[in-house]
């Protein structure tokens, strides 16, 4: 059988939007019809509160295993679902082991500079994983928590020097994500109060899966 995307959220650094991009990205392409499965990967299980908190996540599969076996585990999954992954946030055995398997490493990054040149030590650290592999990853950046600050353009063209592919979409810093969080939902679930992180998520899916 053909395996499906596995794509792994990838950074060296905590707080960049990781776990949100997992739990709403992963509800915005199953409420699309795509069999998908979420896997928590990261010790601090962020992923499994979440997913946890509410009725419309724990519709969706979730593996929470941060031990060196989760790779396997994703390997099965991808046999019958897409695979979201949420990684730890630094680069431990596990991490190494899902760059070497993910079909897509999308590198979350805030705009900020201390966020770039975290996520441009990802890239370097994914390029390297990327020189042993047949089959080649692809590395896609996506903007997180932006404003209308001229550093995000900035931030953009680094990450596009250093060879990764950044996003049109971004997703902006918006109290419905932590609510989201809260209530174990997605905004592609919360109407109109959501609406405009739902339209972000659905361009992110978009991009993603064309």
């Amino acid at each position: 059988m053909k395996q499906k995307s596995i794509i792994a959220l990838m950074t060296v650094k905590g707080g960049s939007g990781k776990t949100t991009l997992a739990a709403c990205l992963g509800a915005e392409l199953a409420k699309r019809g795509h069999k998908v499965t979420l896997i928590d990967a990261d010790p601090q299980g962020s992923l499994t509160a979440w997913h946890g908190n509410g009725a419309q996540m724990q519709a969706i599969p979730l593996i929470s295993d941060s031990s060196e076996s989760v790779a396997q585990k994703a390997l099965e999954a991808s046999k019958t679902s897409l695979v979201l992954i949420d990684t730890a946030g630094f680069a431990n055995r596990a991490t190494i082991d899902i760059a070497n398997i993910a079909t897509v490493l999308l590198i979350p990054c805030r705009a900020s500079g201390i966020d770039a040149r975290s996520a441009l030590k990802t890239i370097e650290i994914a390029q390297a994983i990327n020189k042993e592999r047949k089959t080649k990853a692809r590395l896609k950046v996506v903007m997180t928590a932006t404003n209308r600050s001229a550093i995000v353009g900035h931030i953009r063209n680094e990450m596009t020097g250093a060879g990764a592919e950044v996003l049109g979409c971004e997703i902006g810093q918006r109290s419905i994500y932590p609510e989201c969080e809260l209530s174990g939902s997605a905004p592609c679930f919360m109407g109109k109060s959501a609406q405009k992180a739902n339209d972000e998520m659905a361009a992110l899916a978009t991009e993603l899966t064309r």
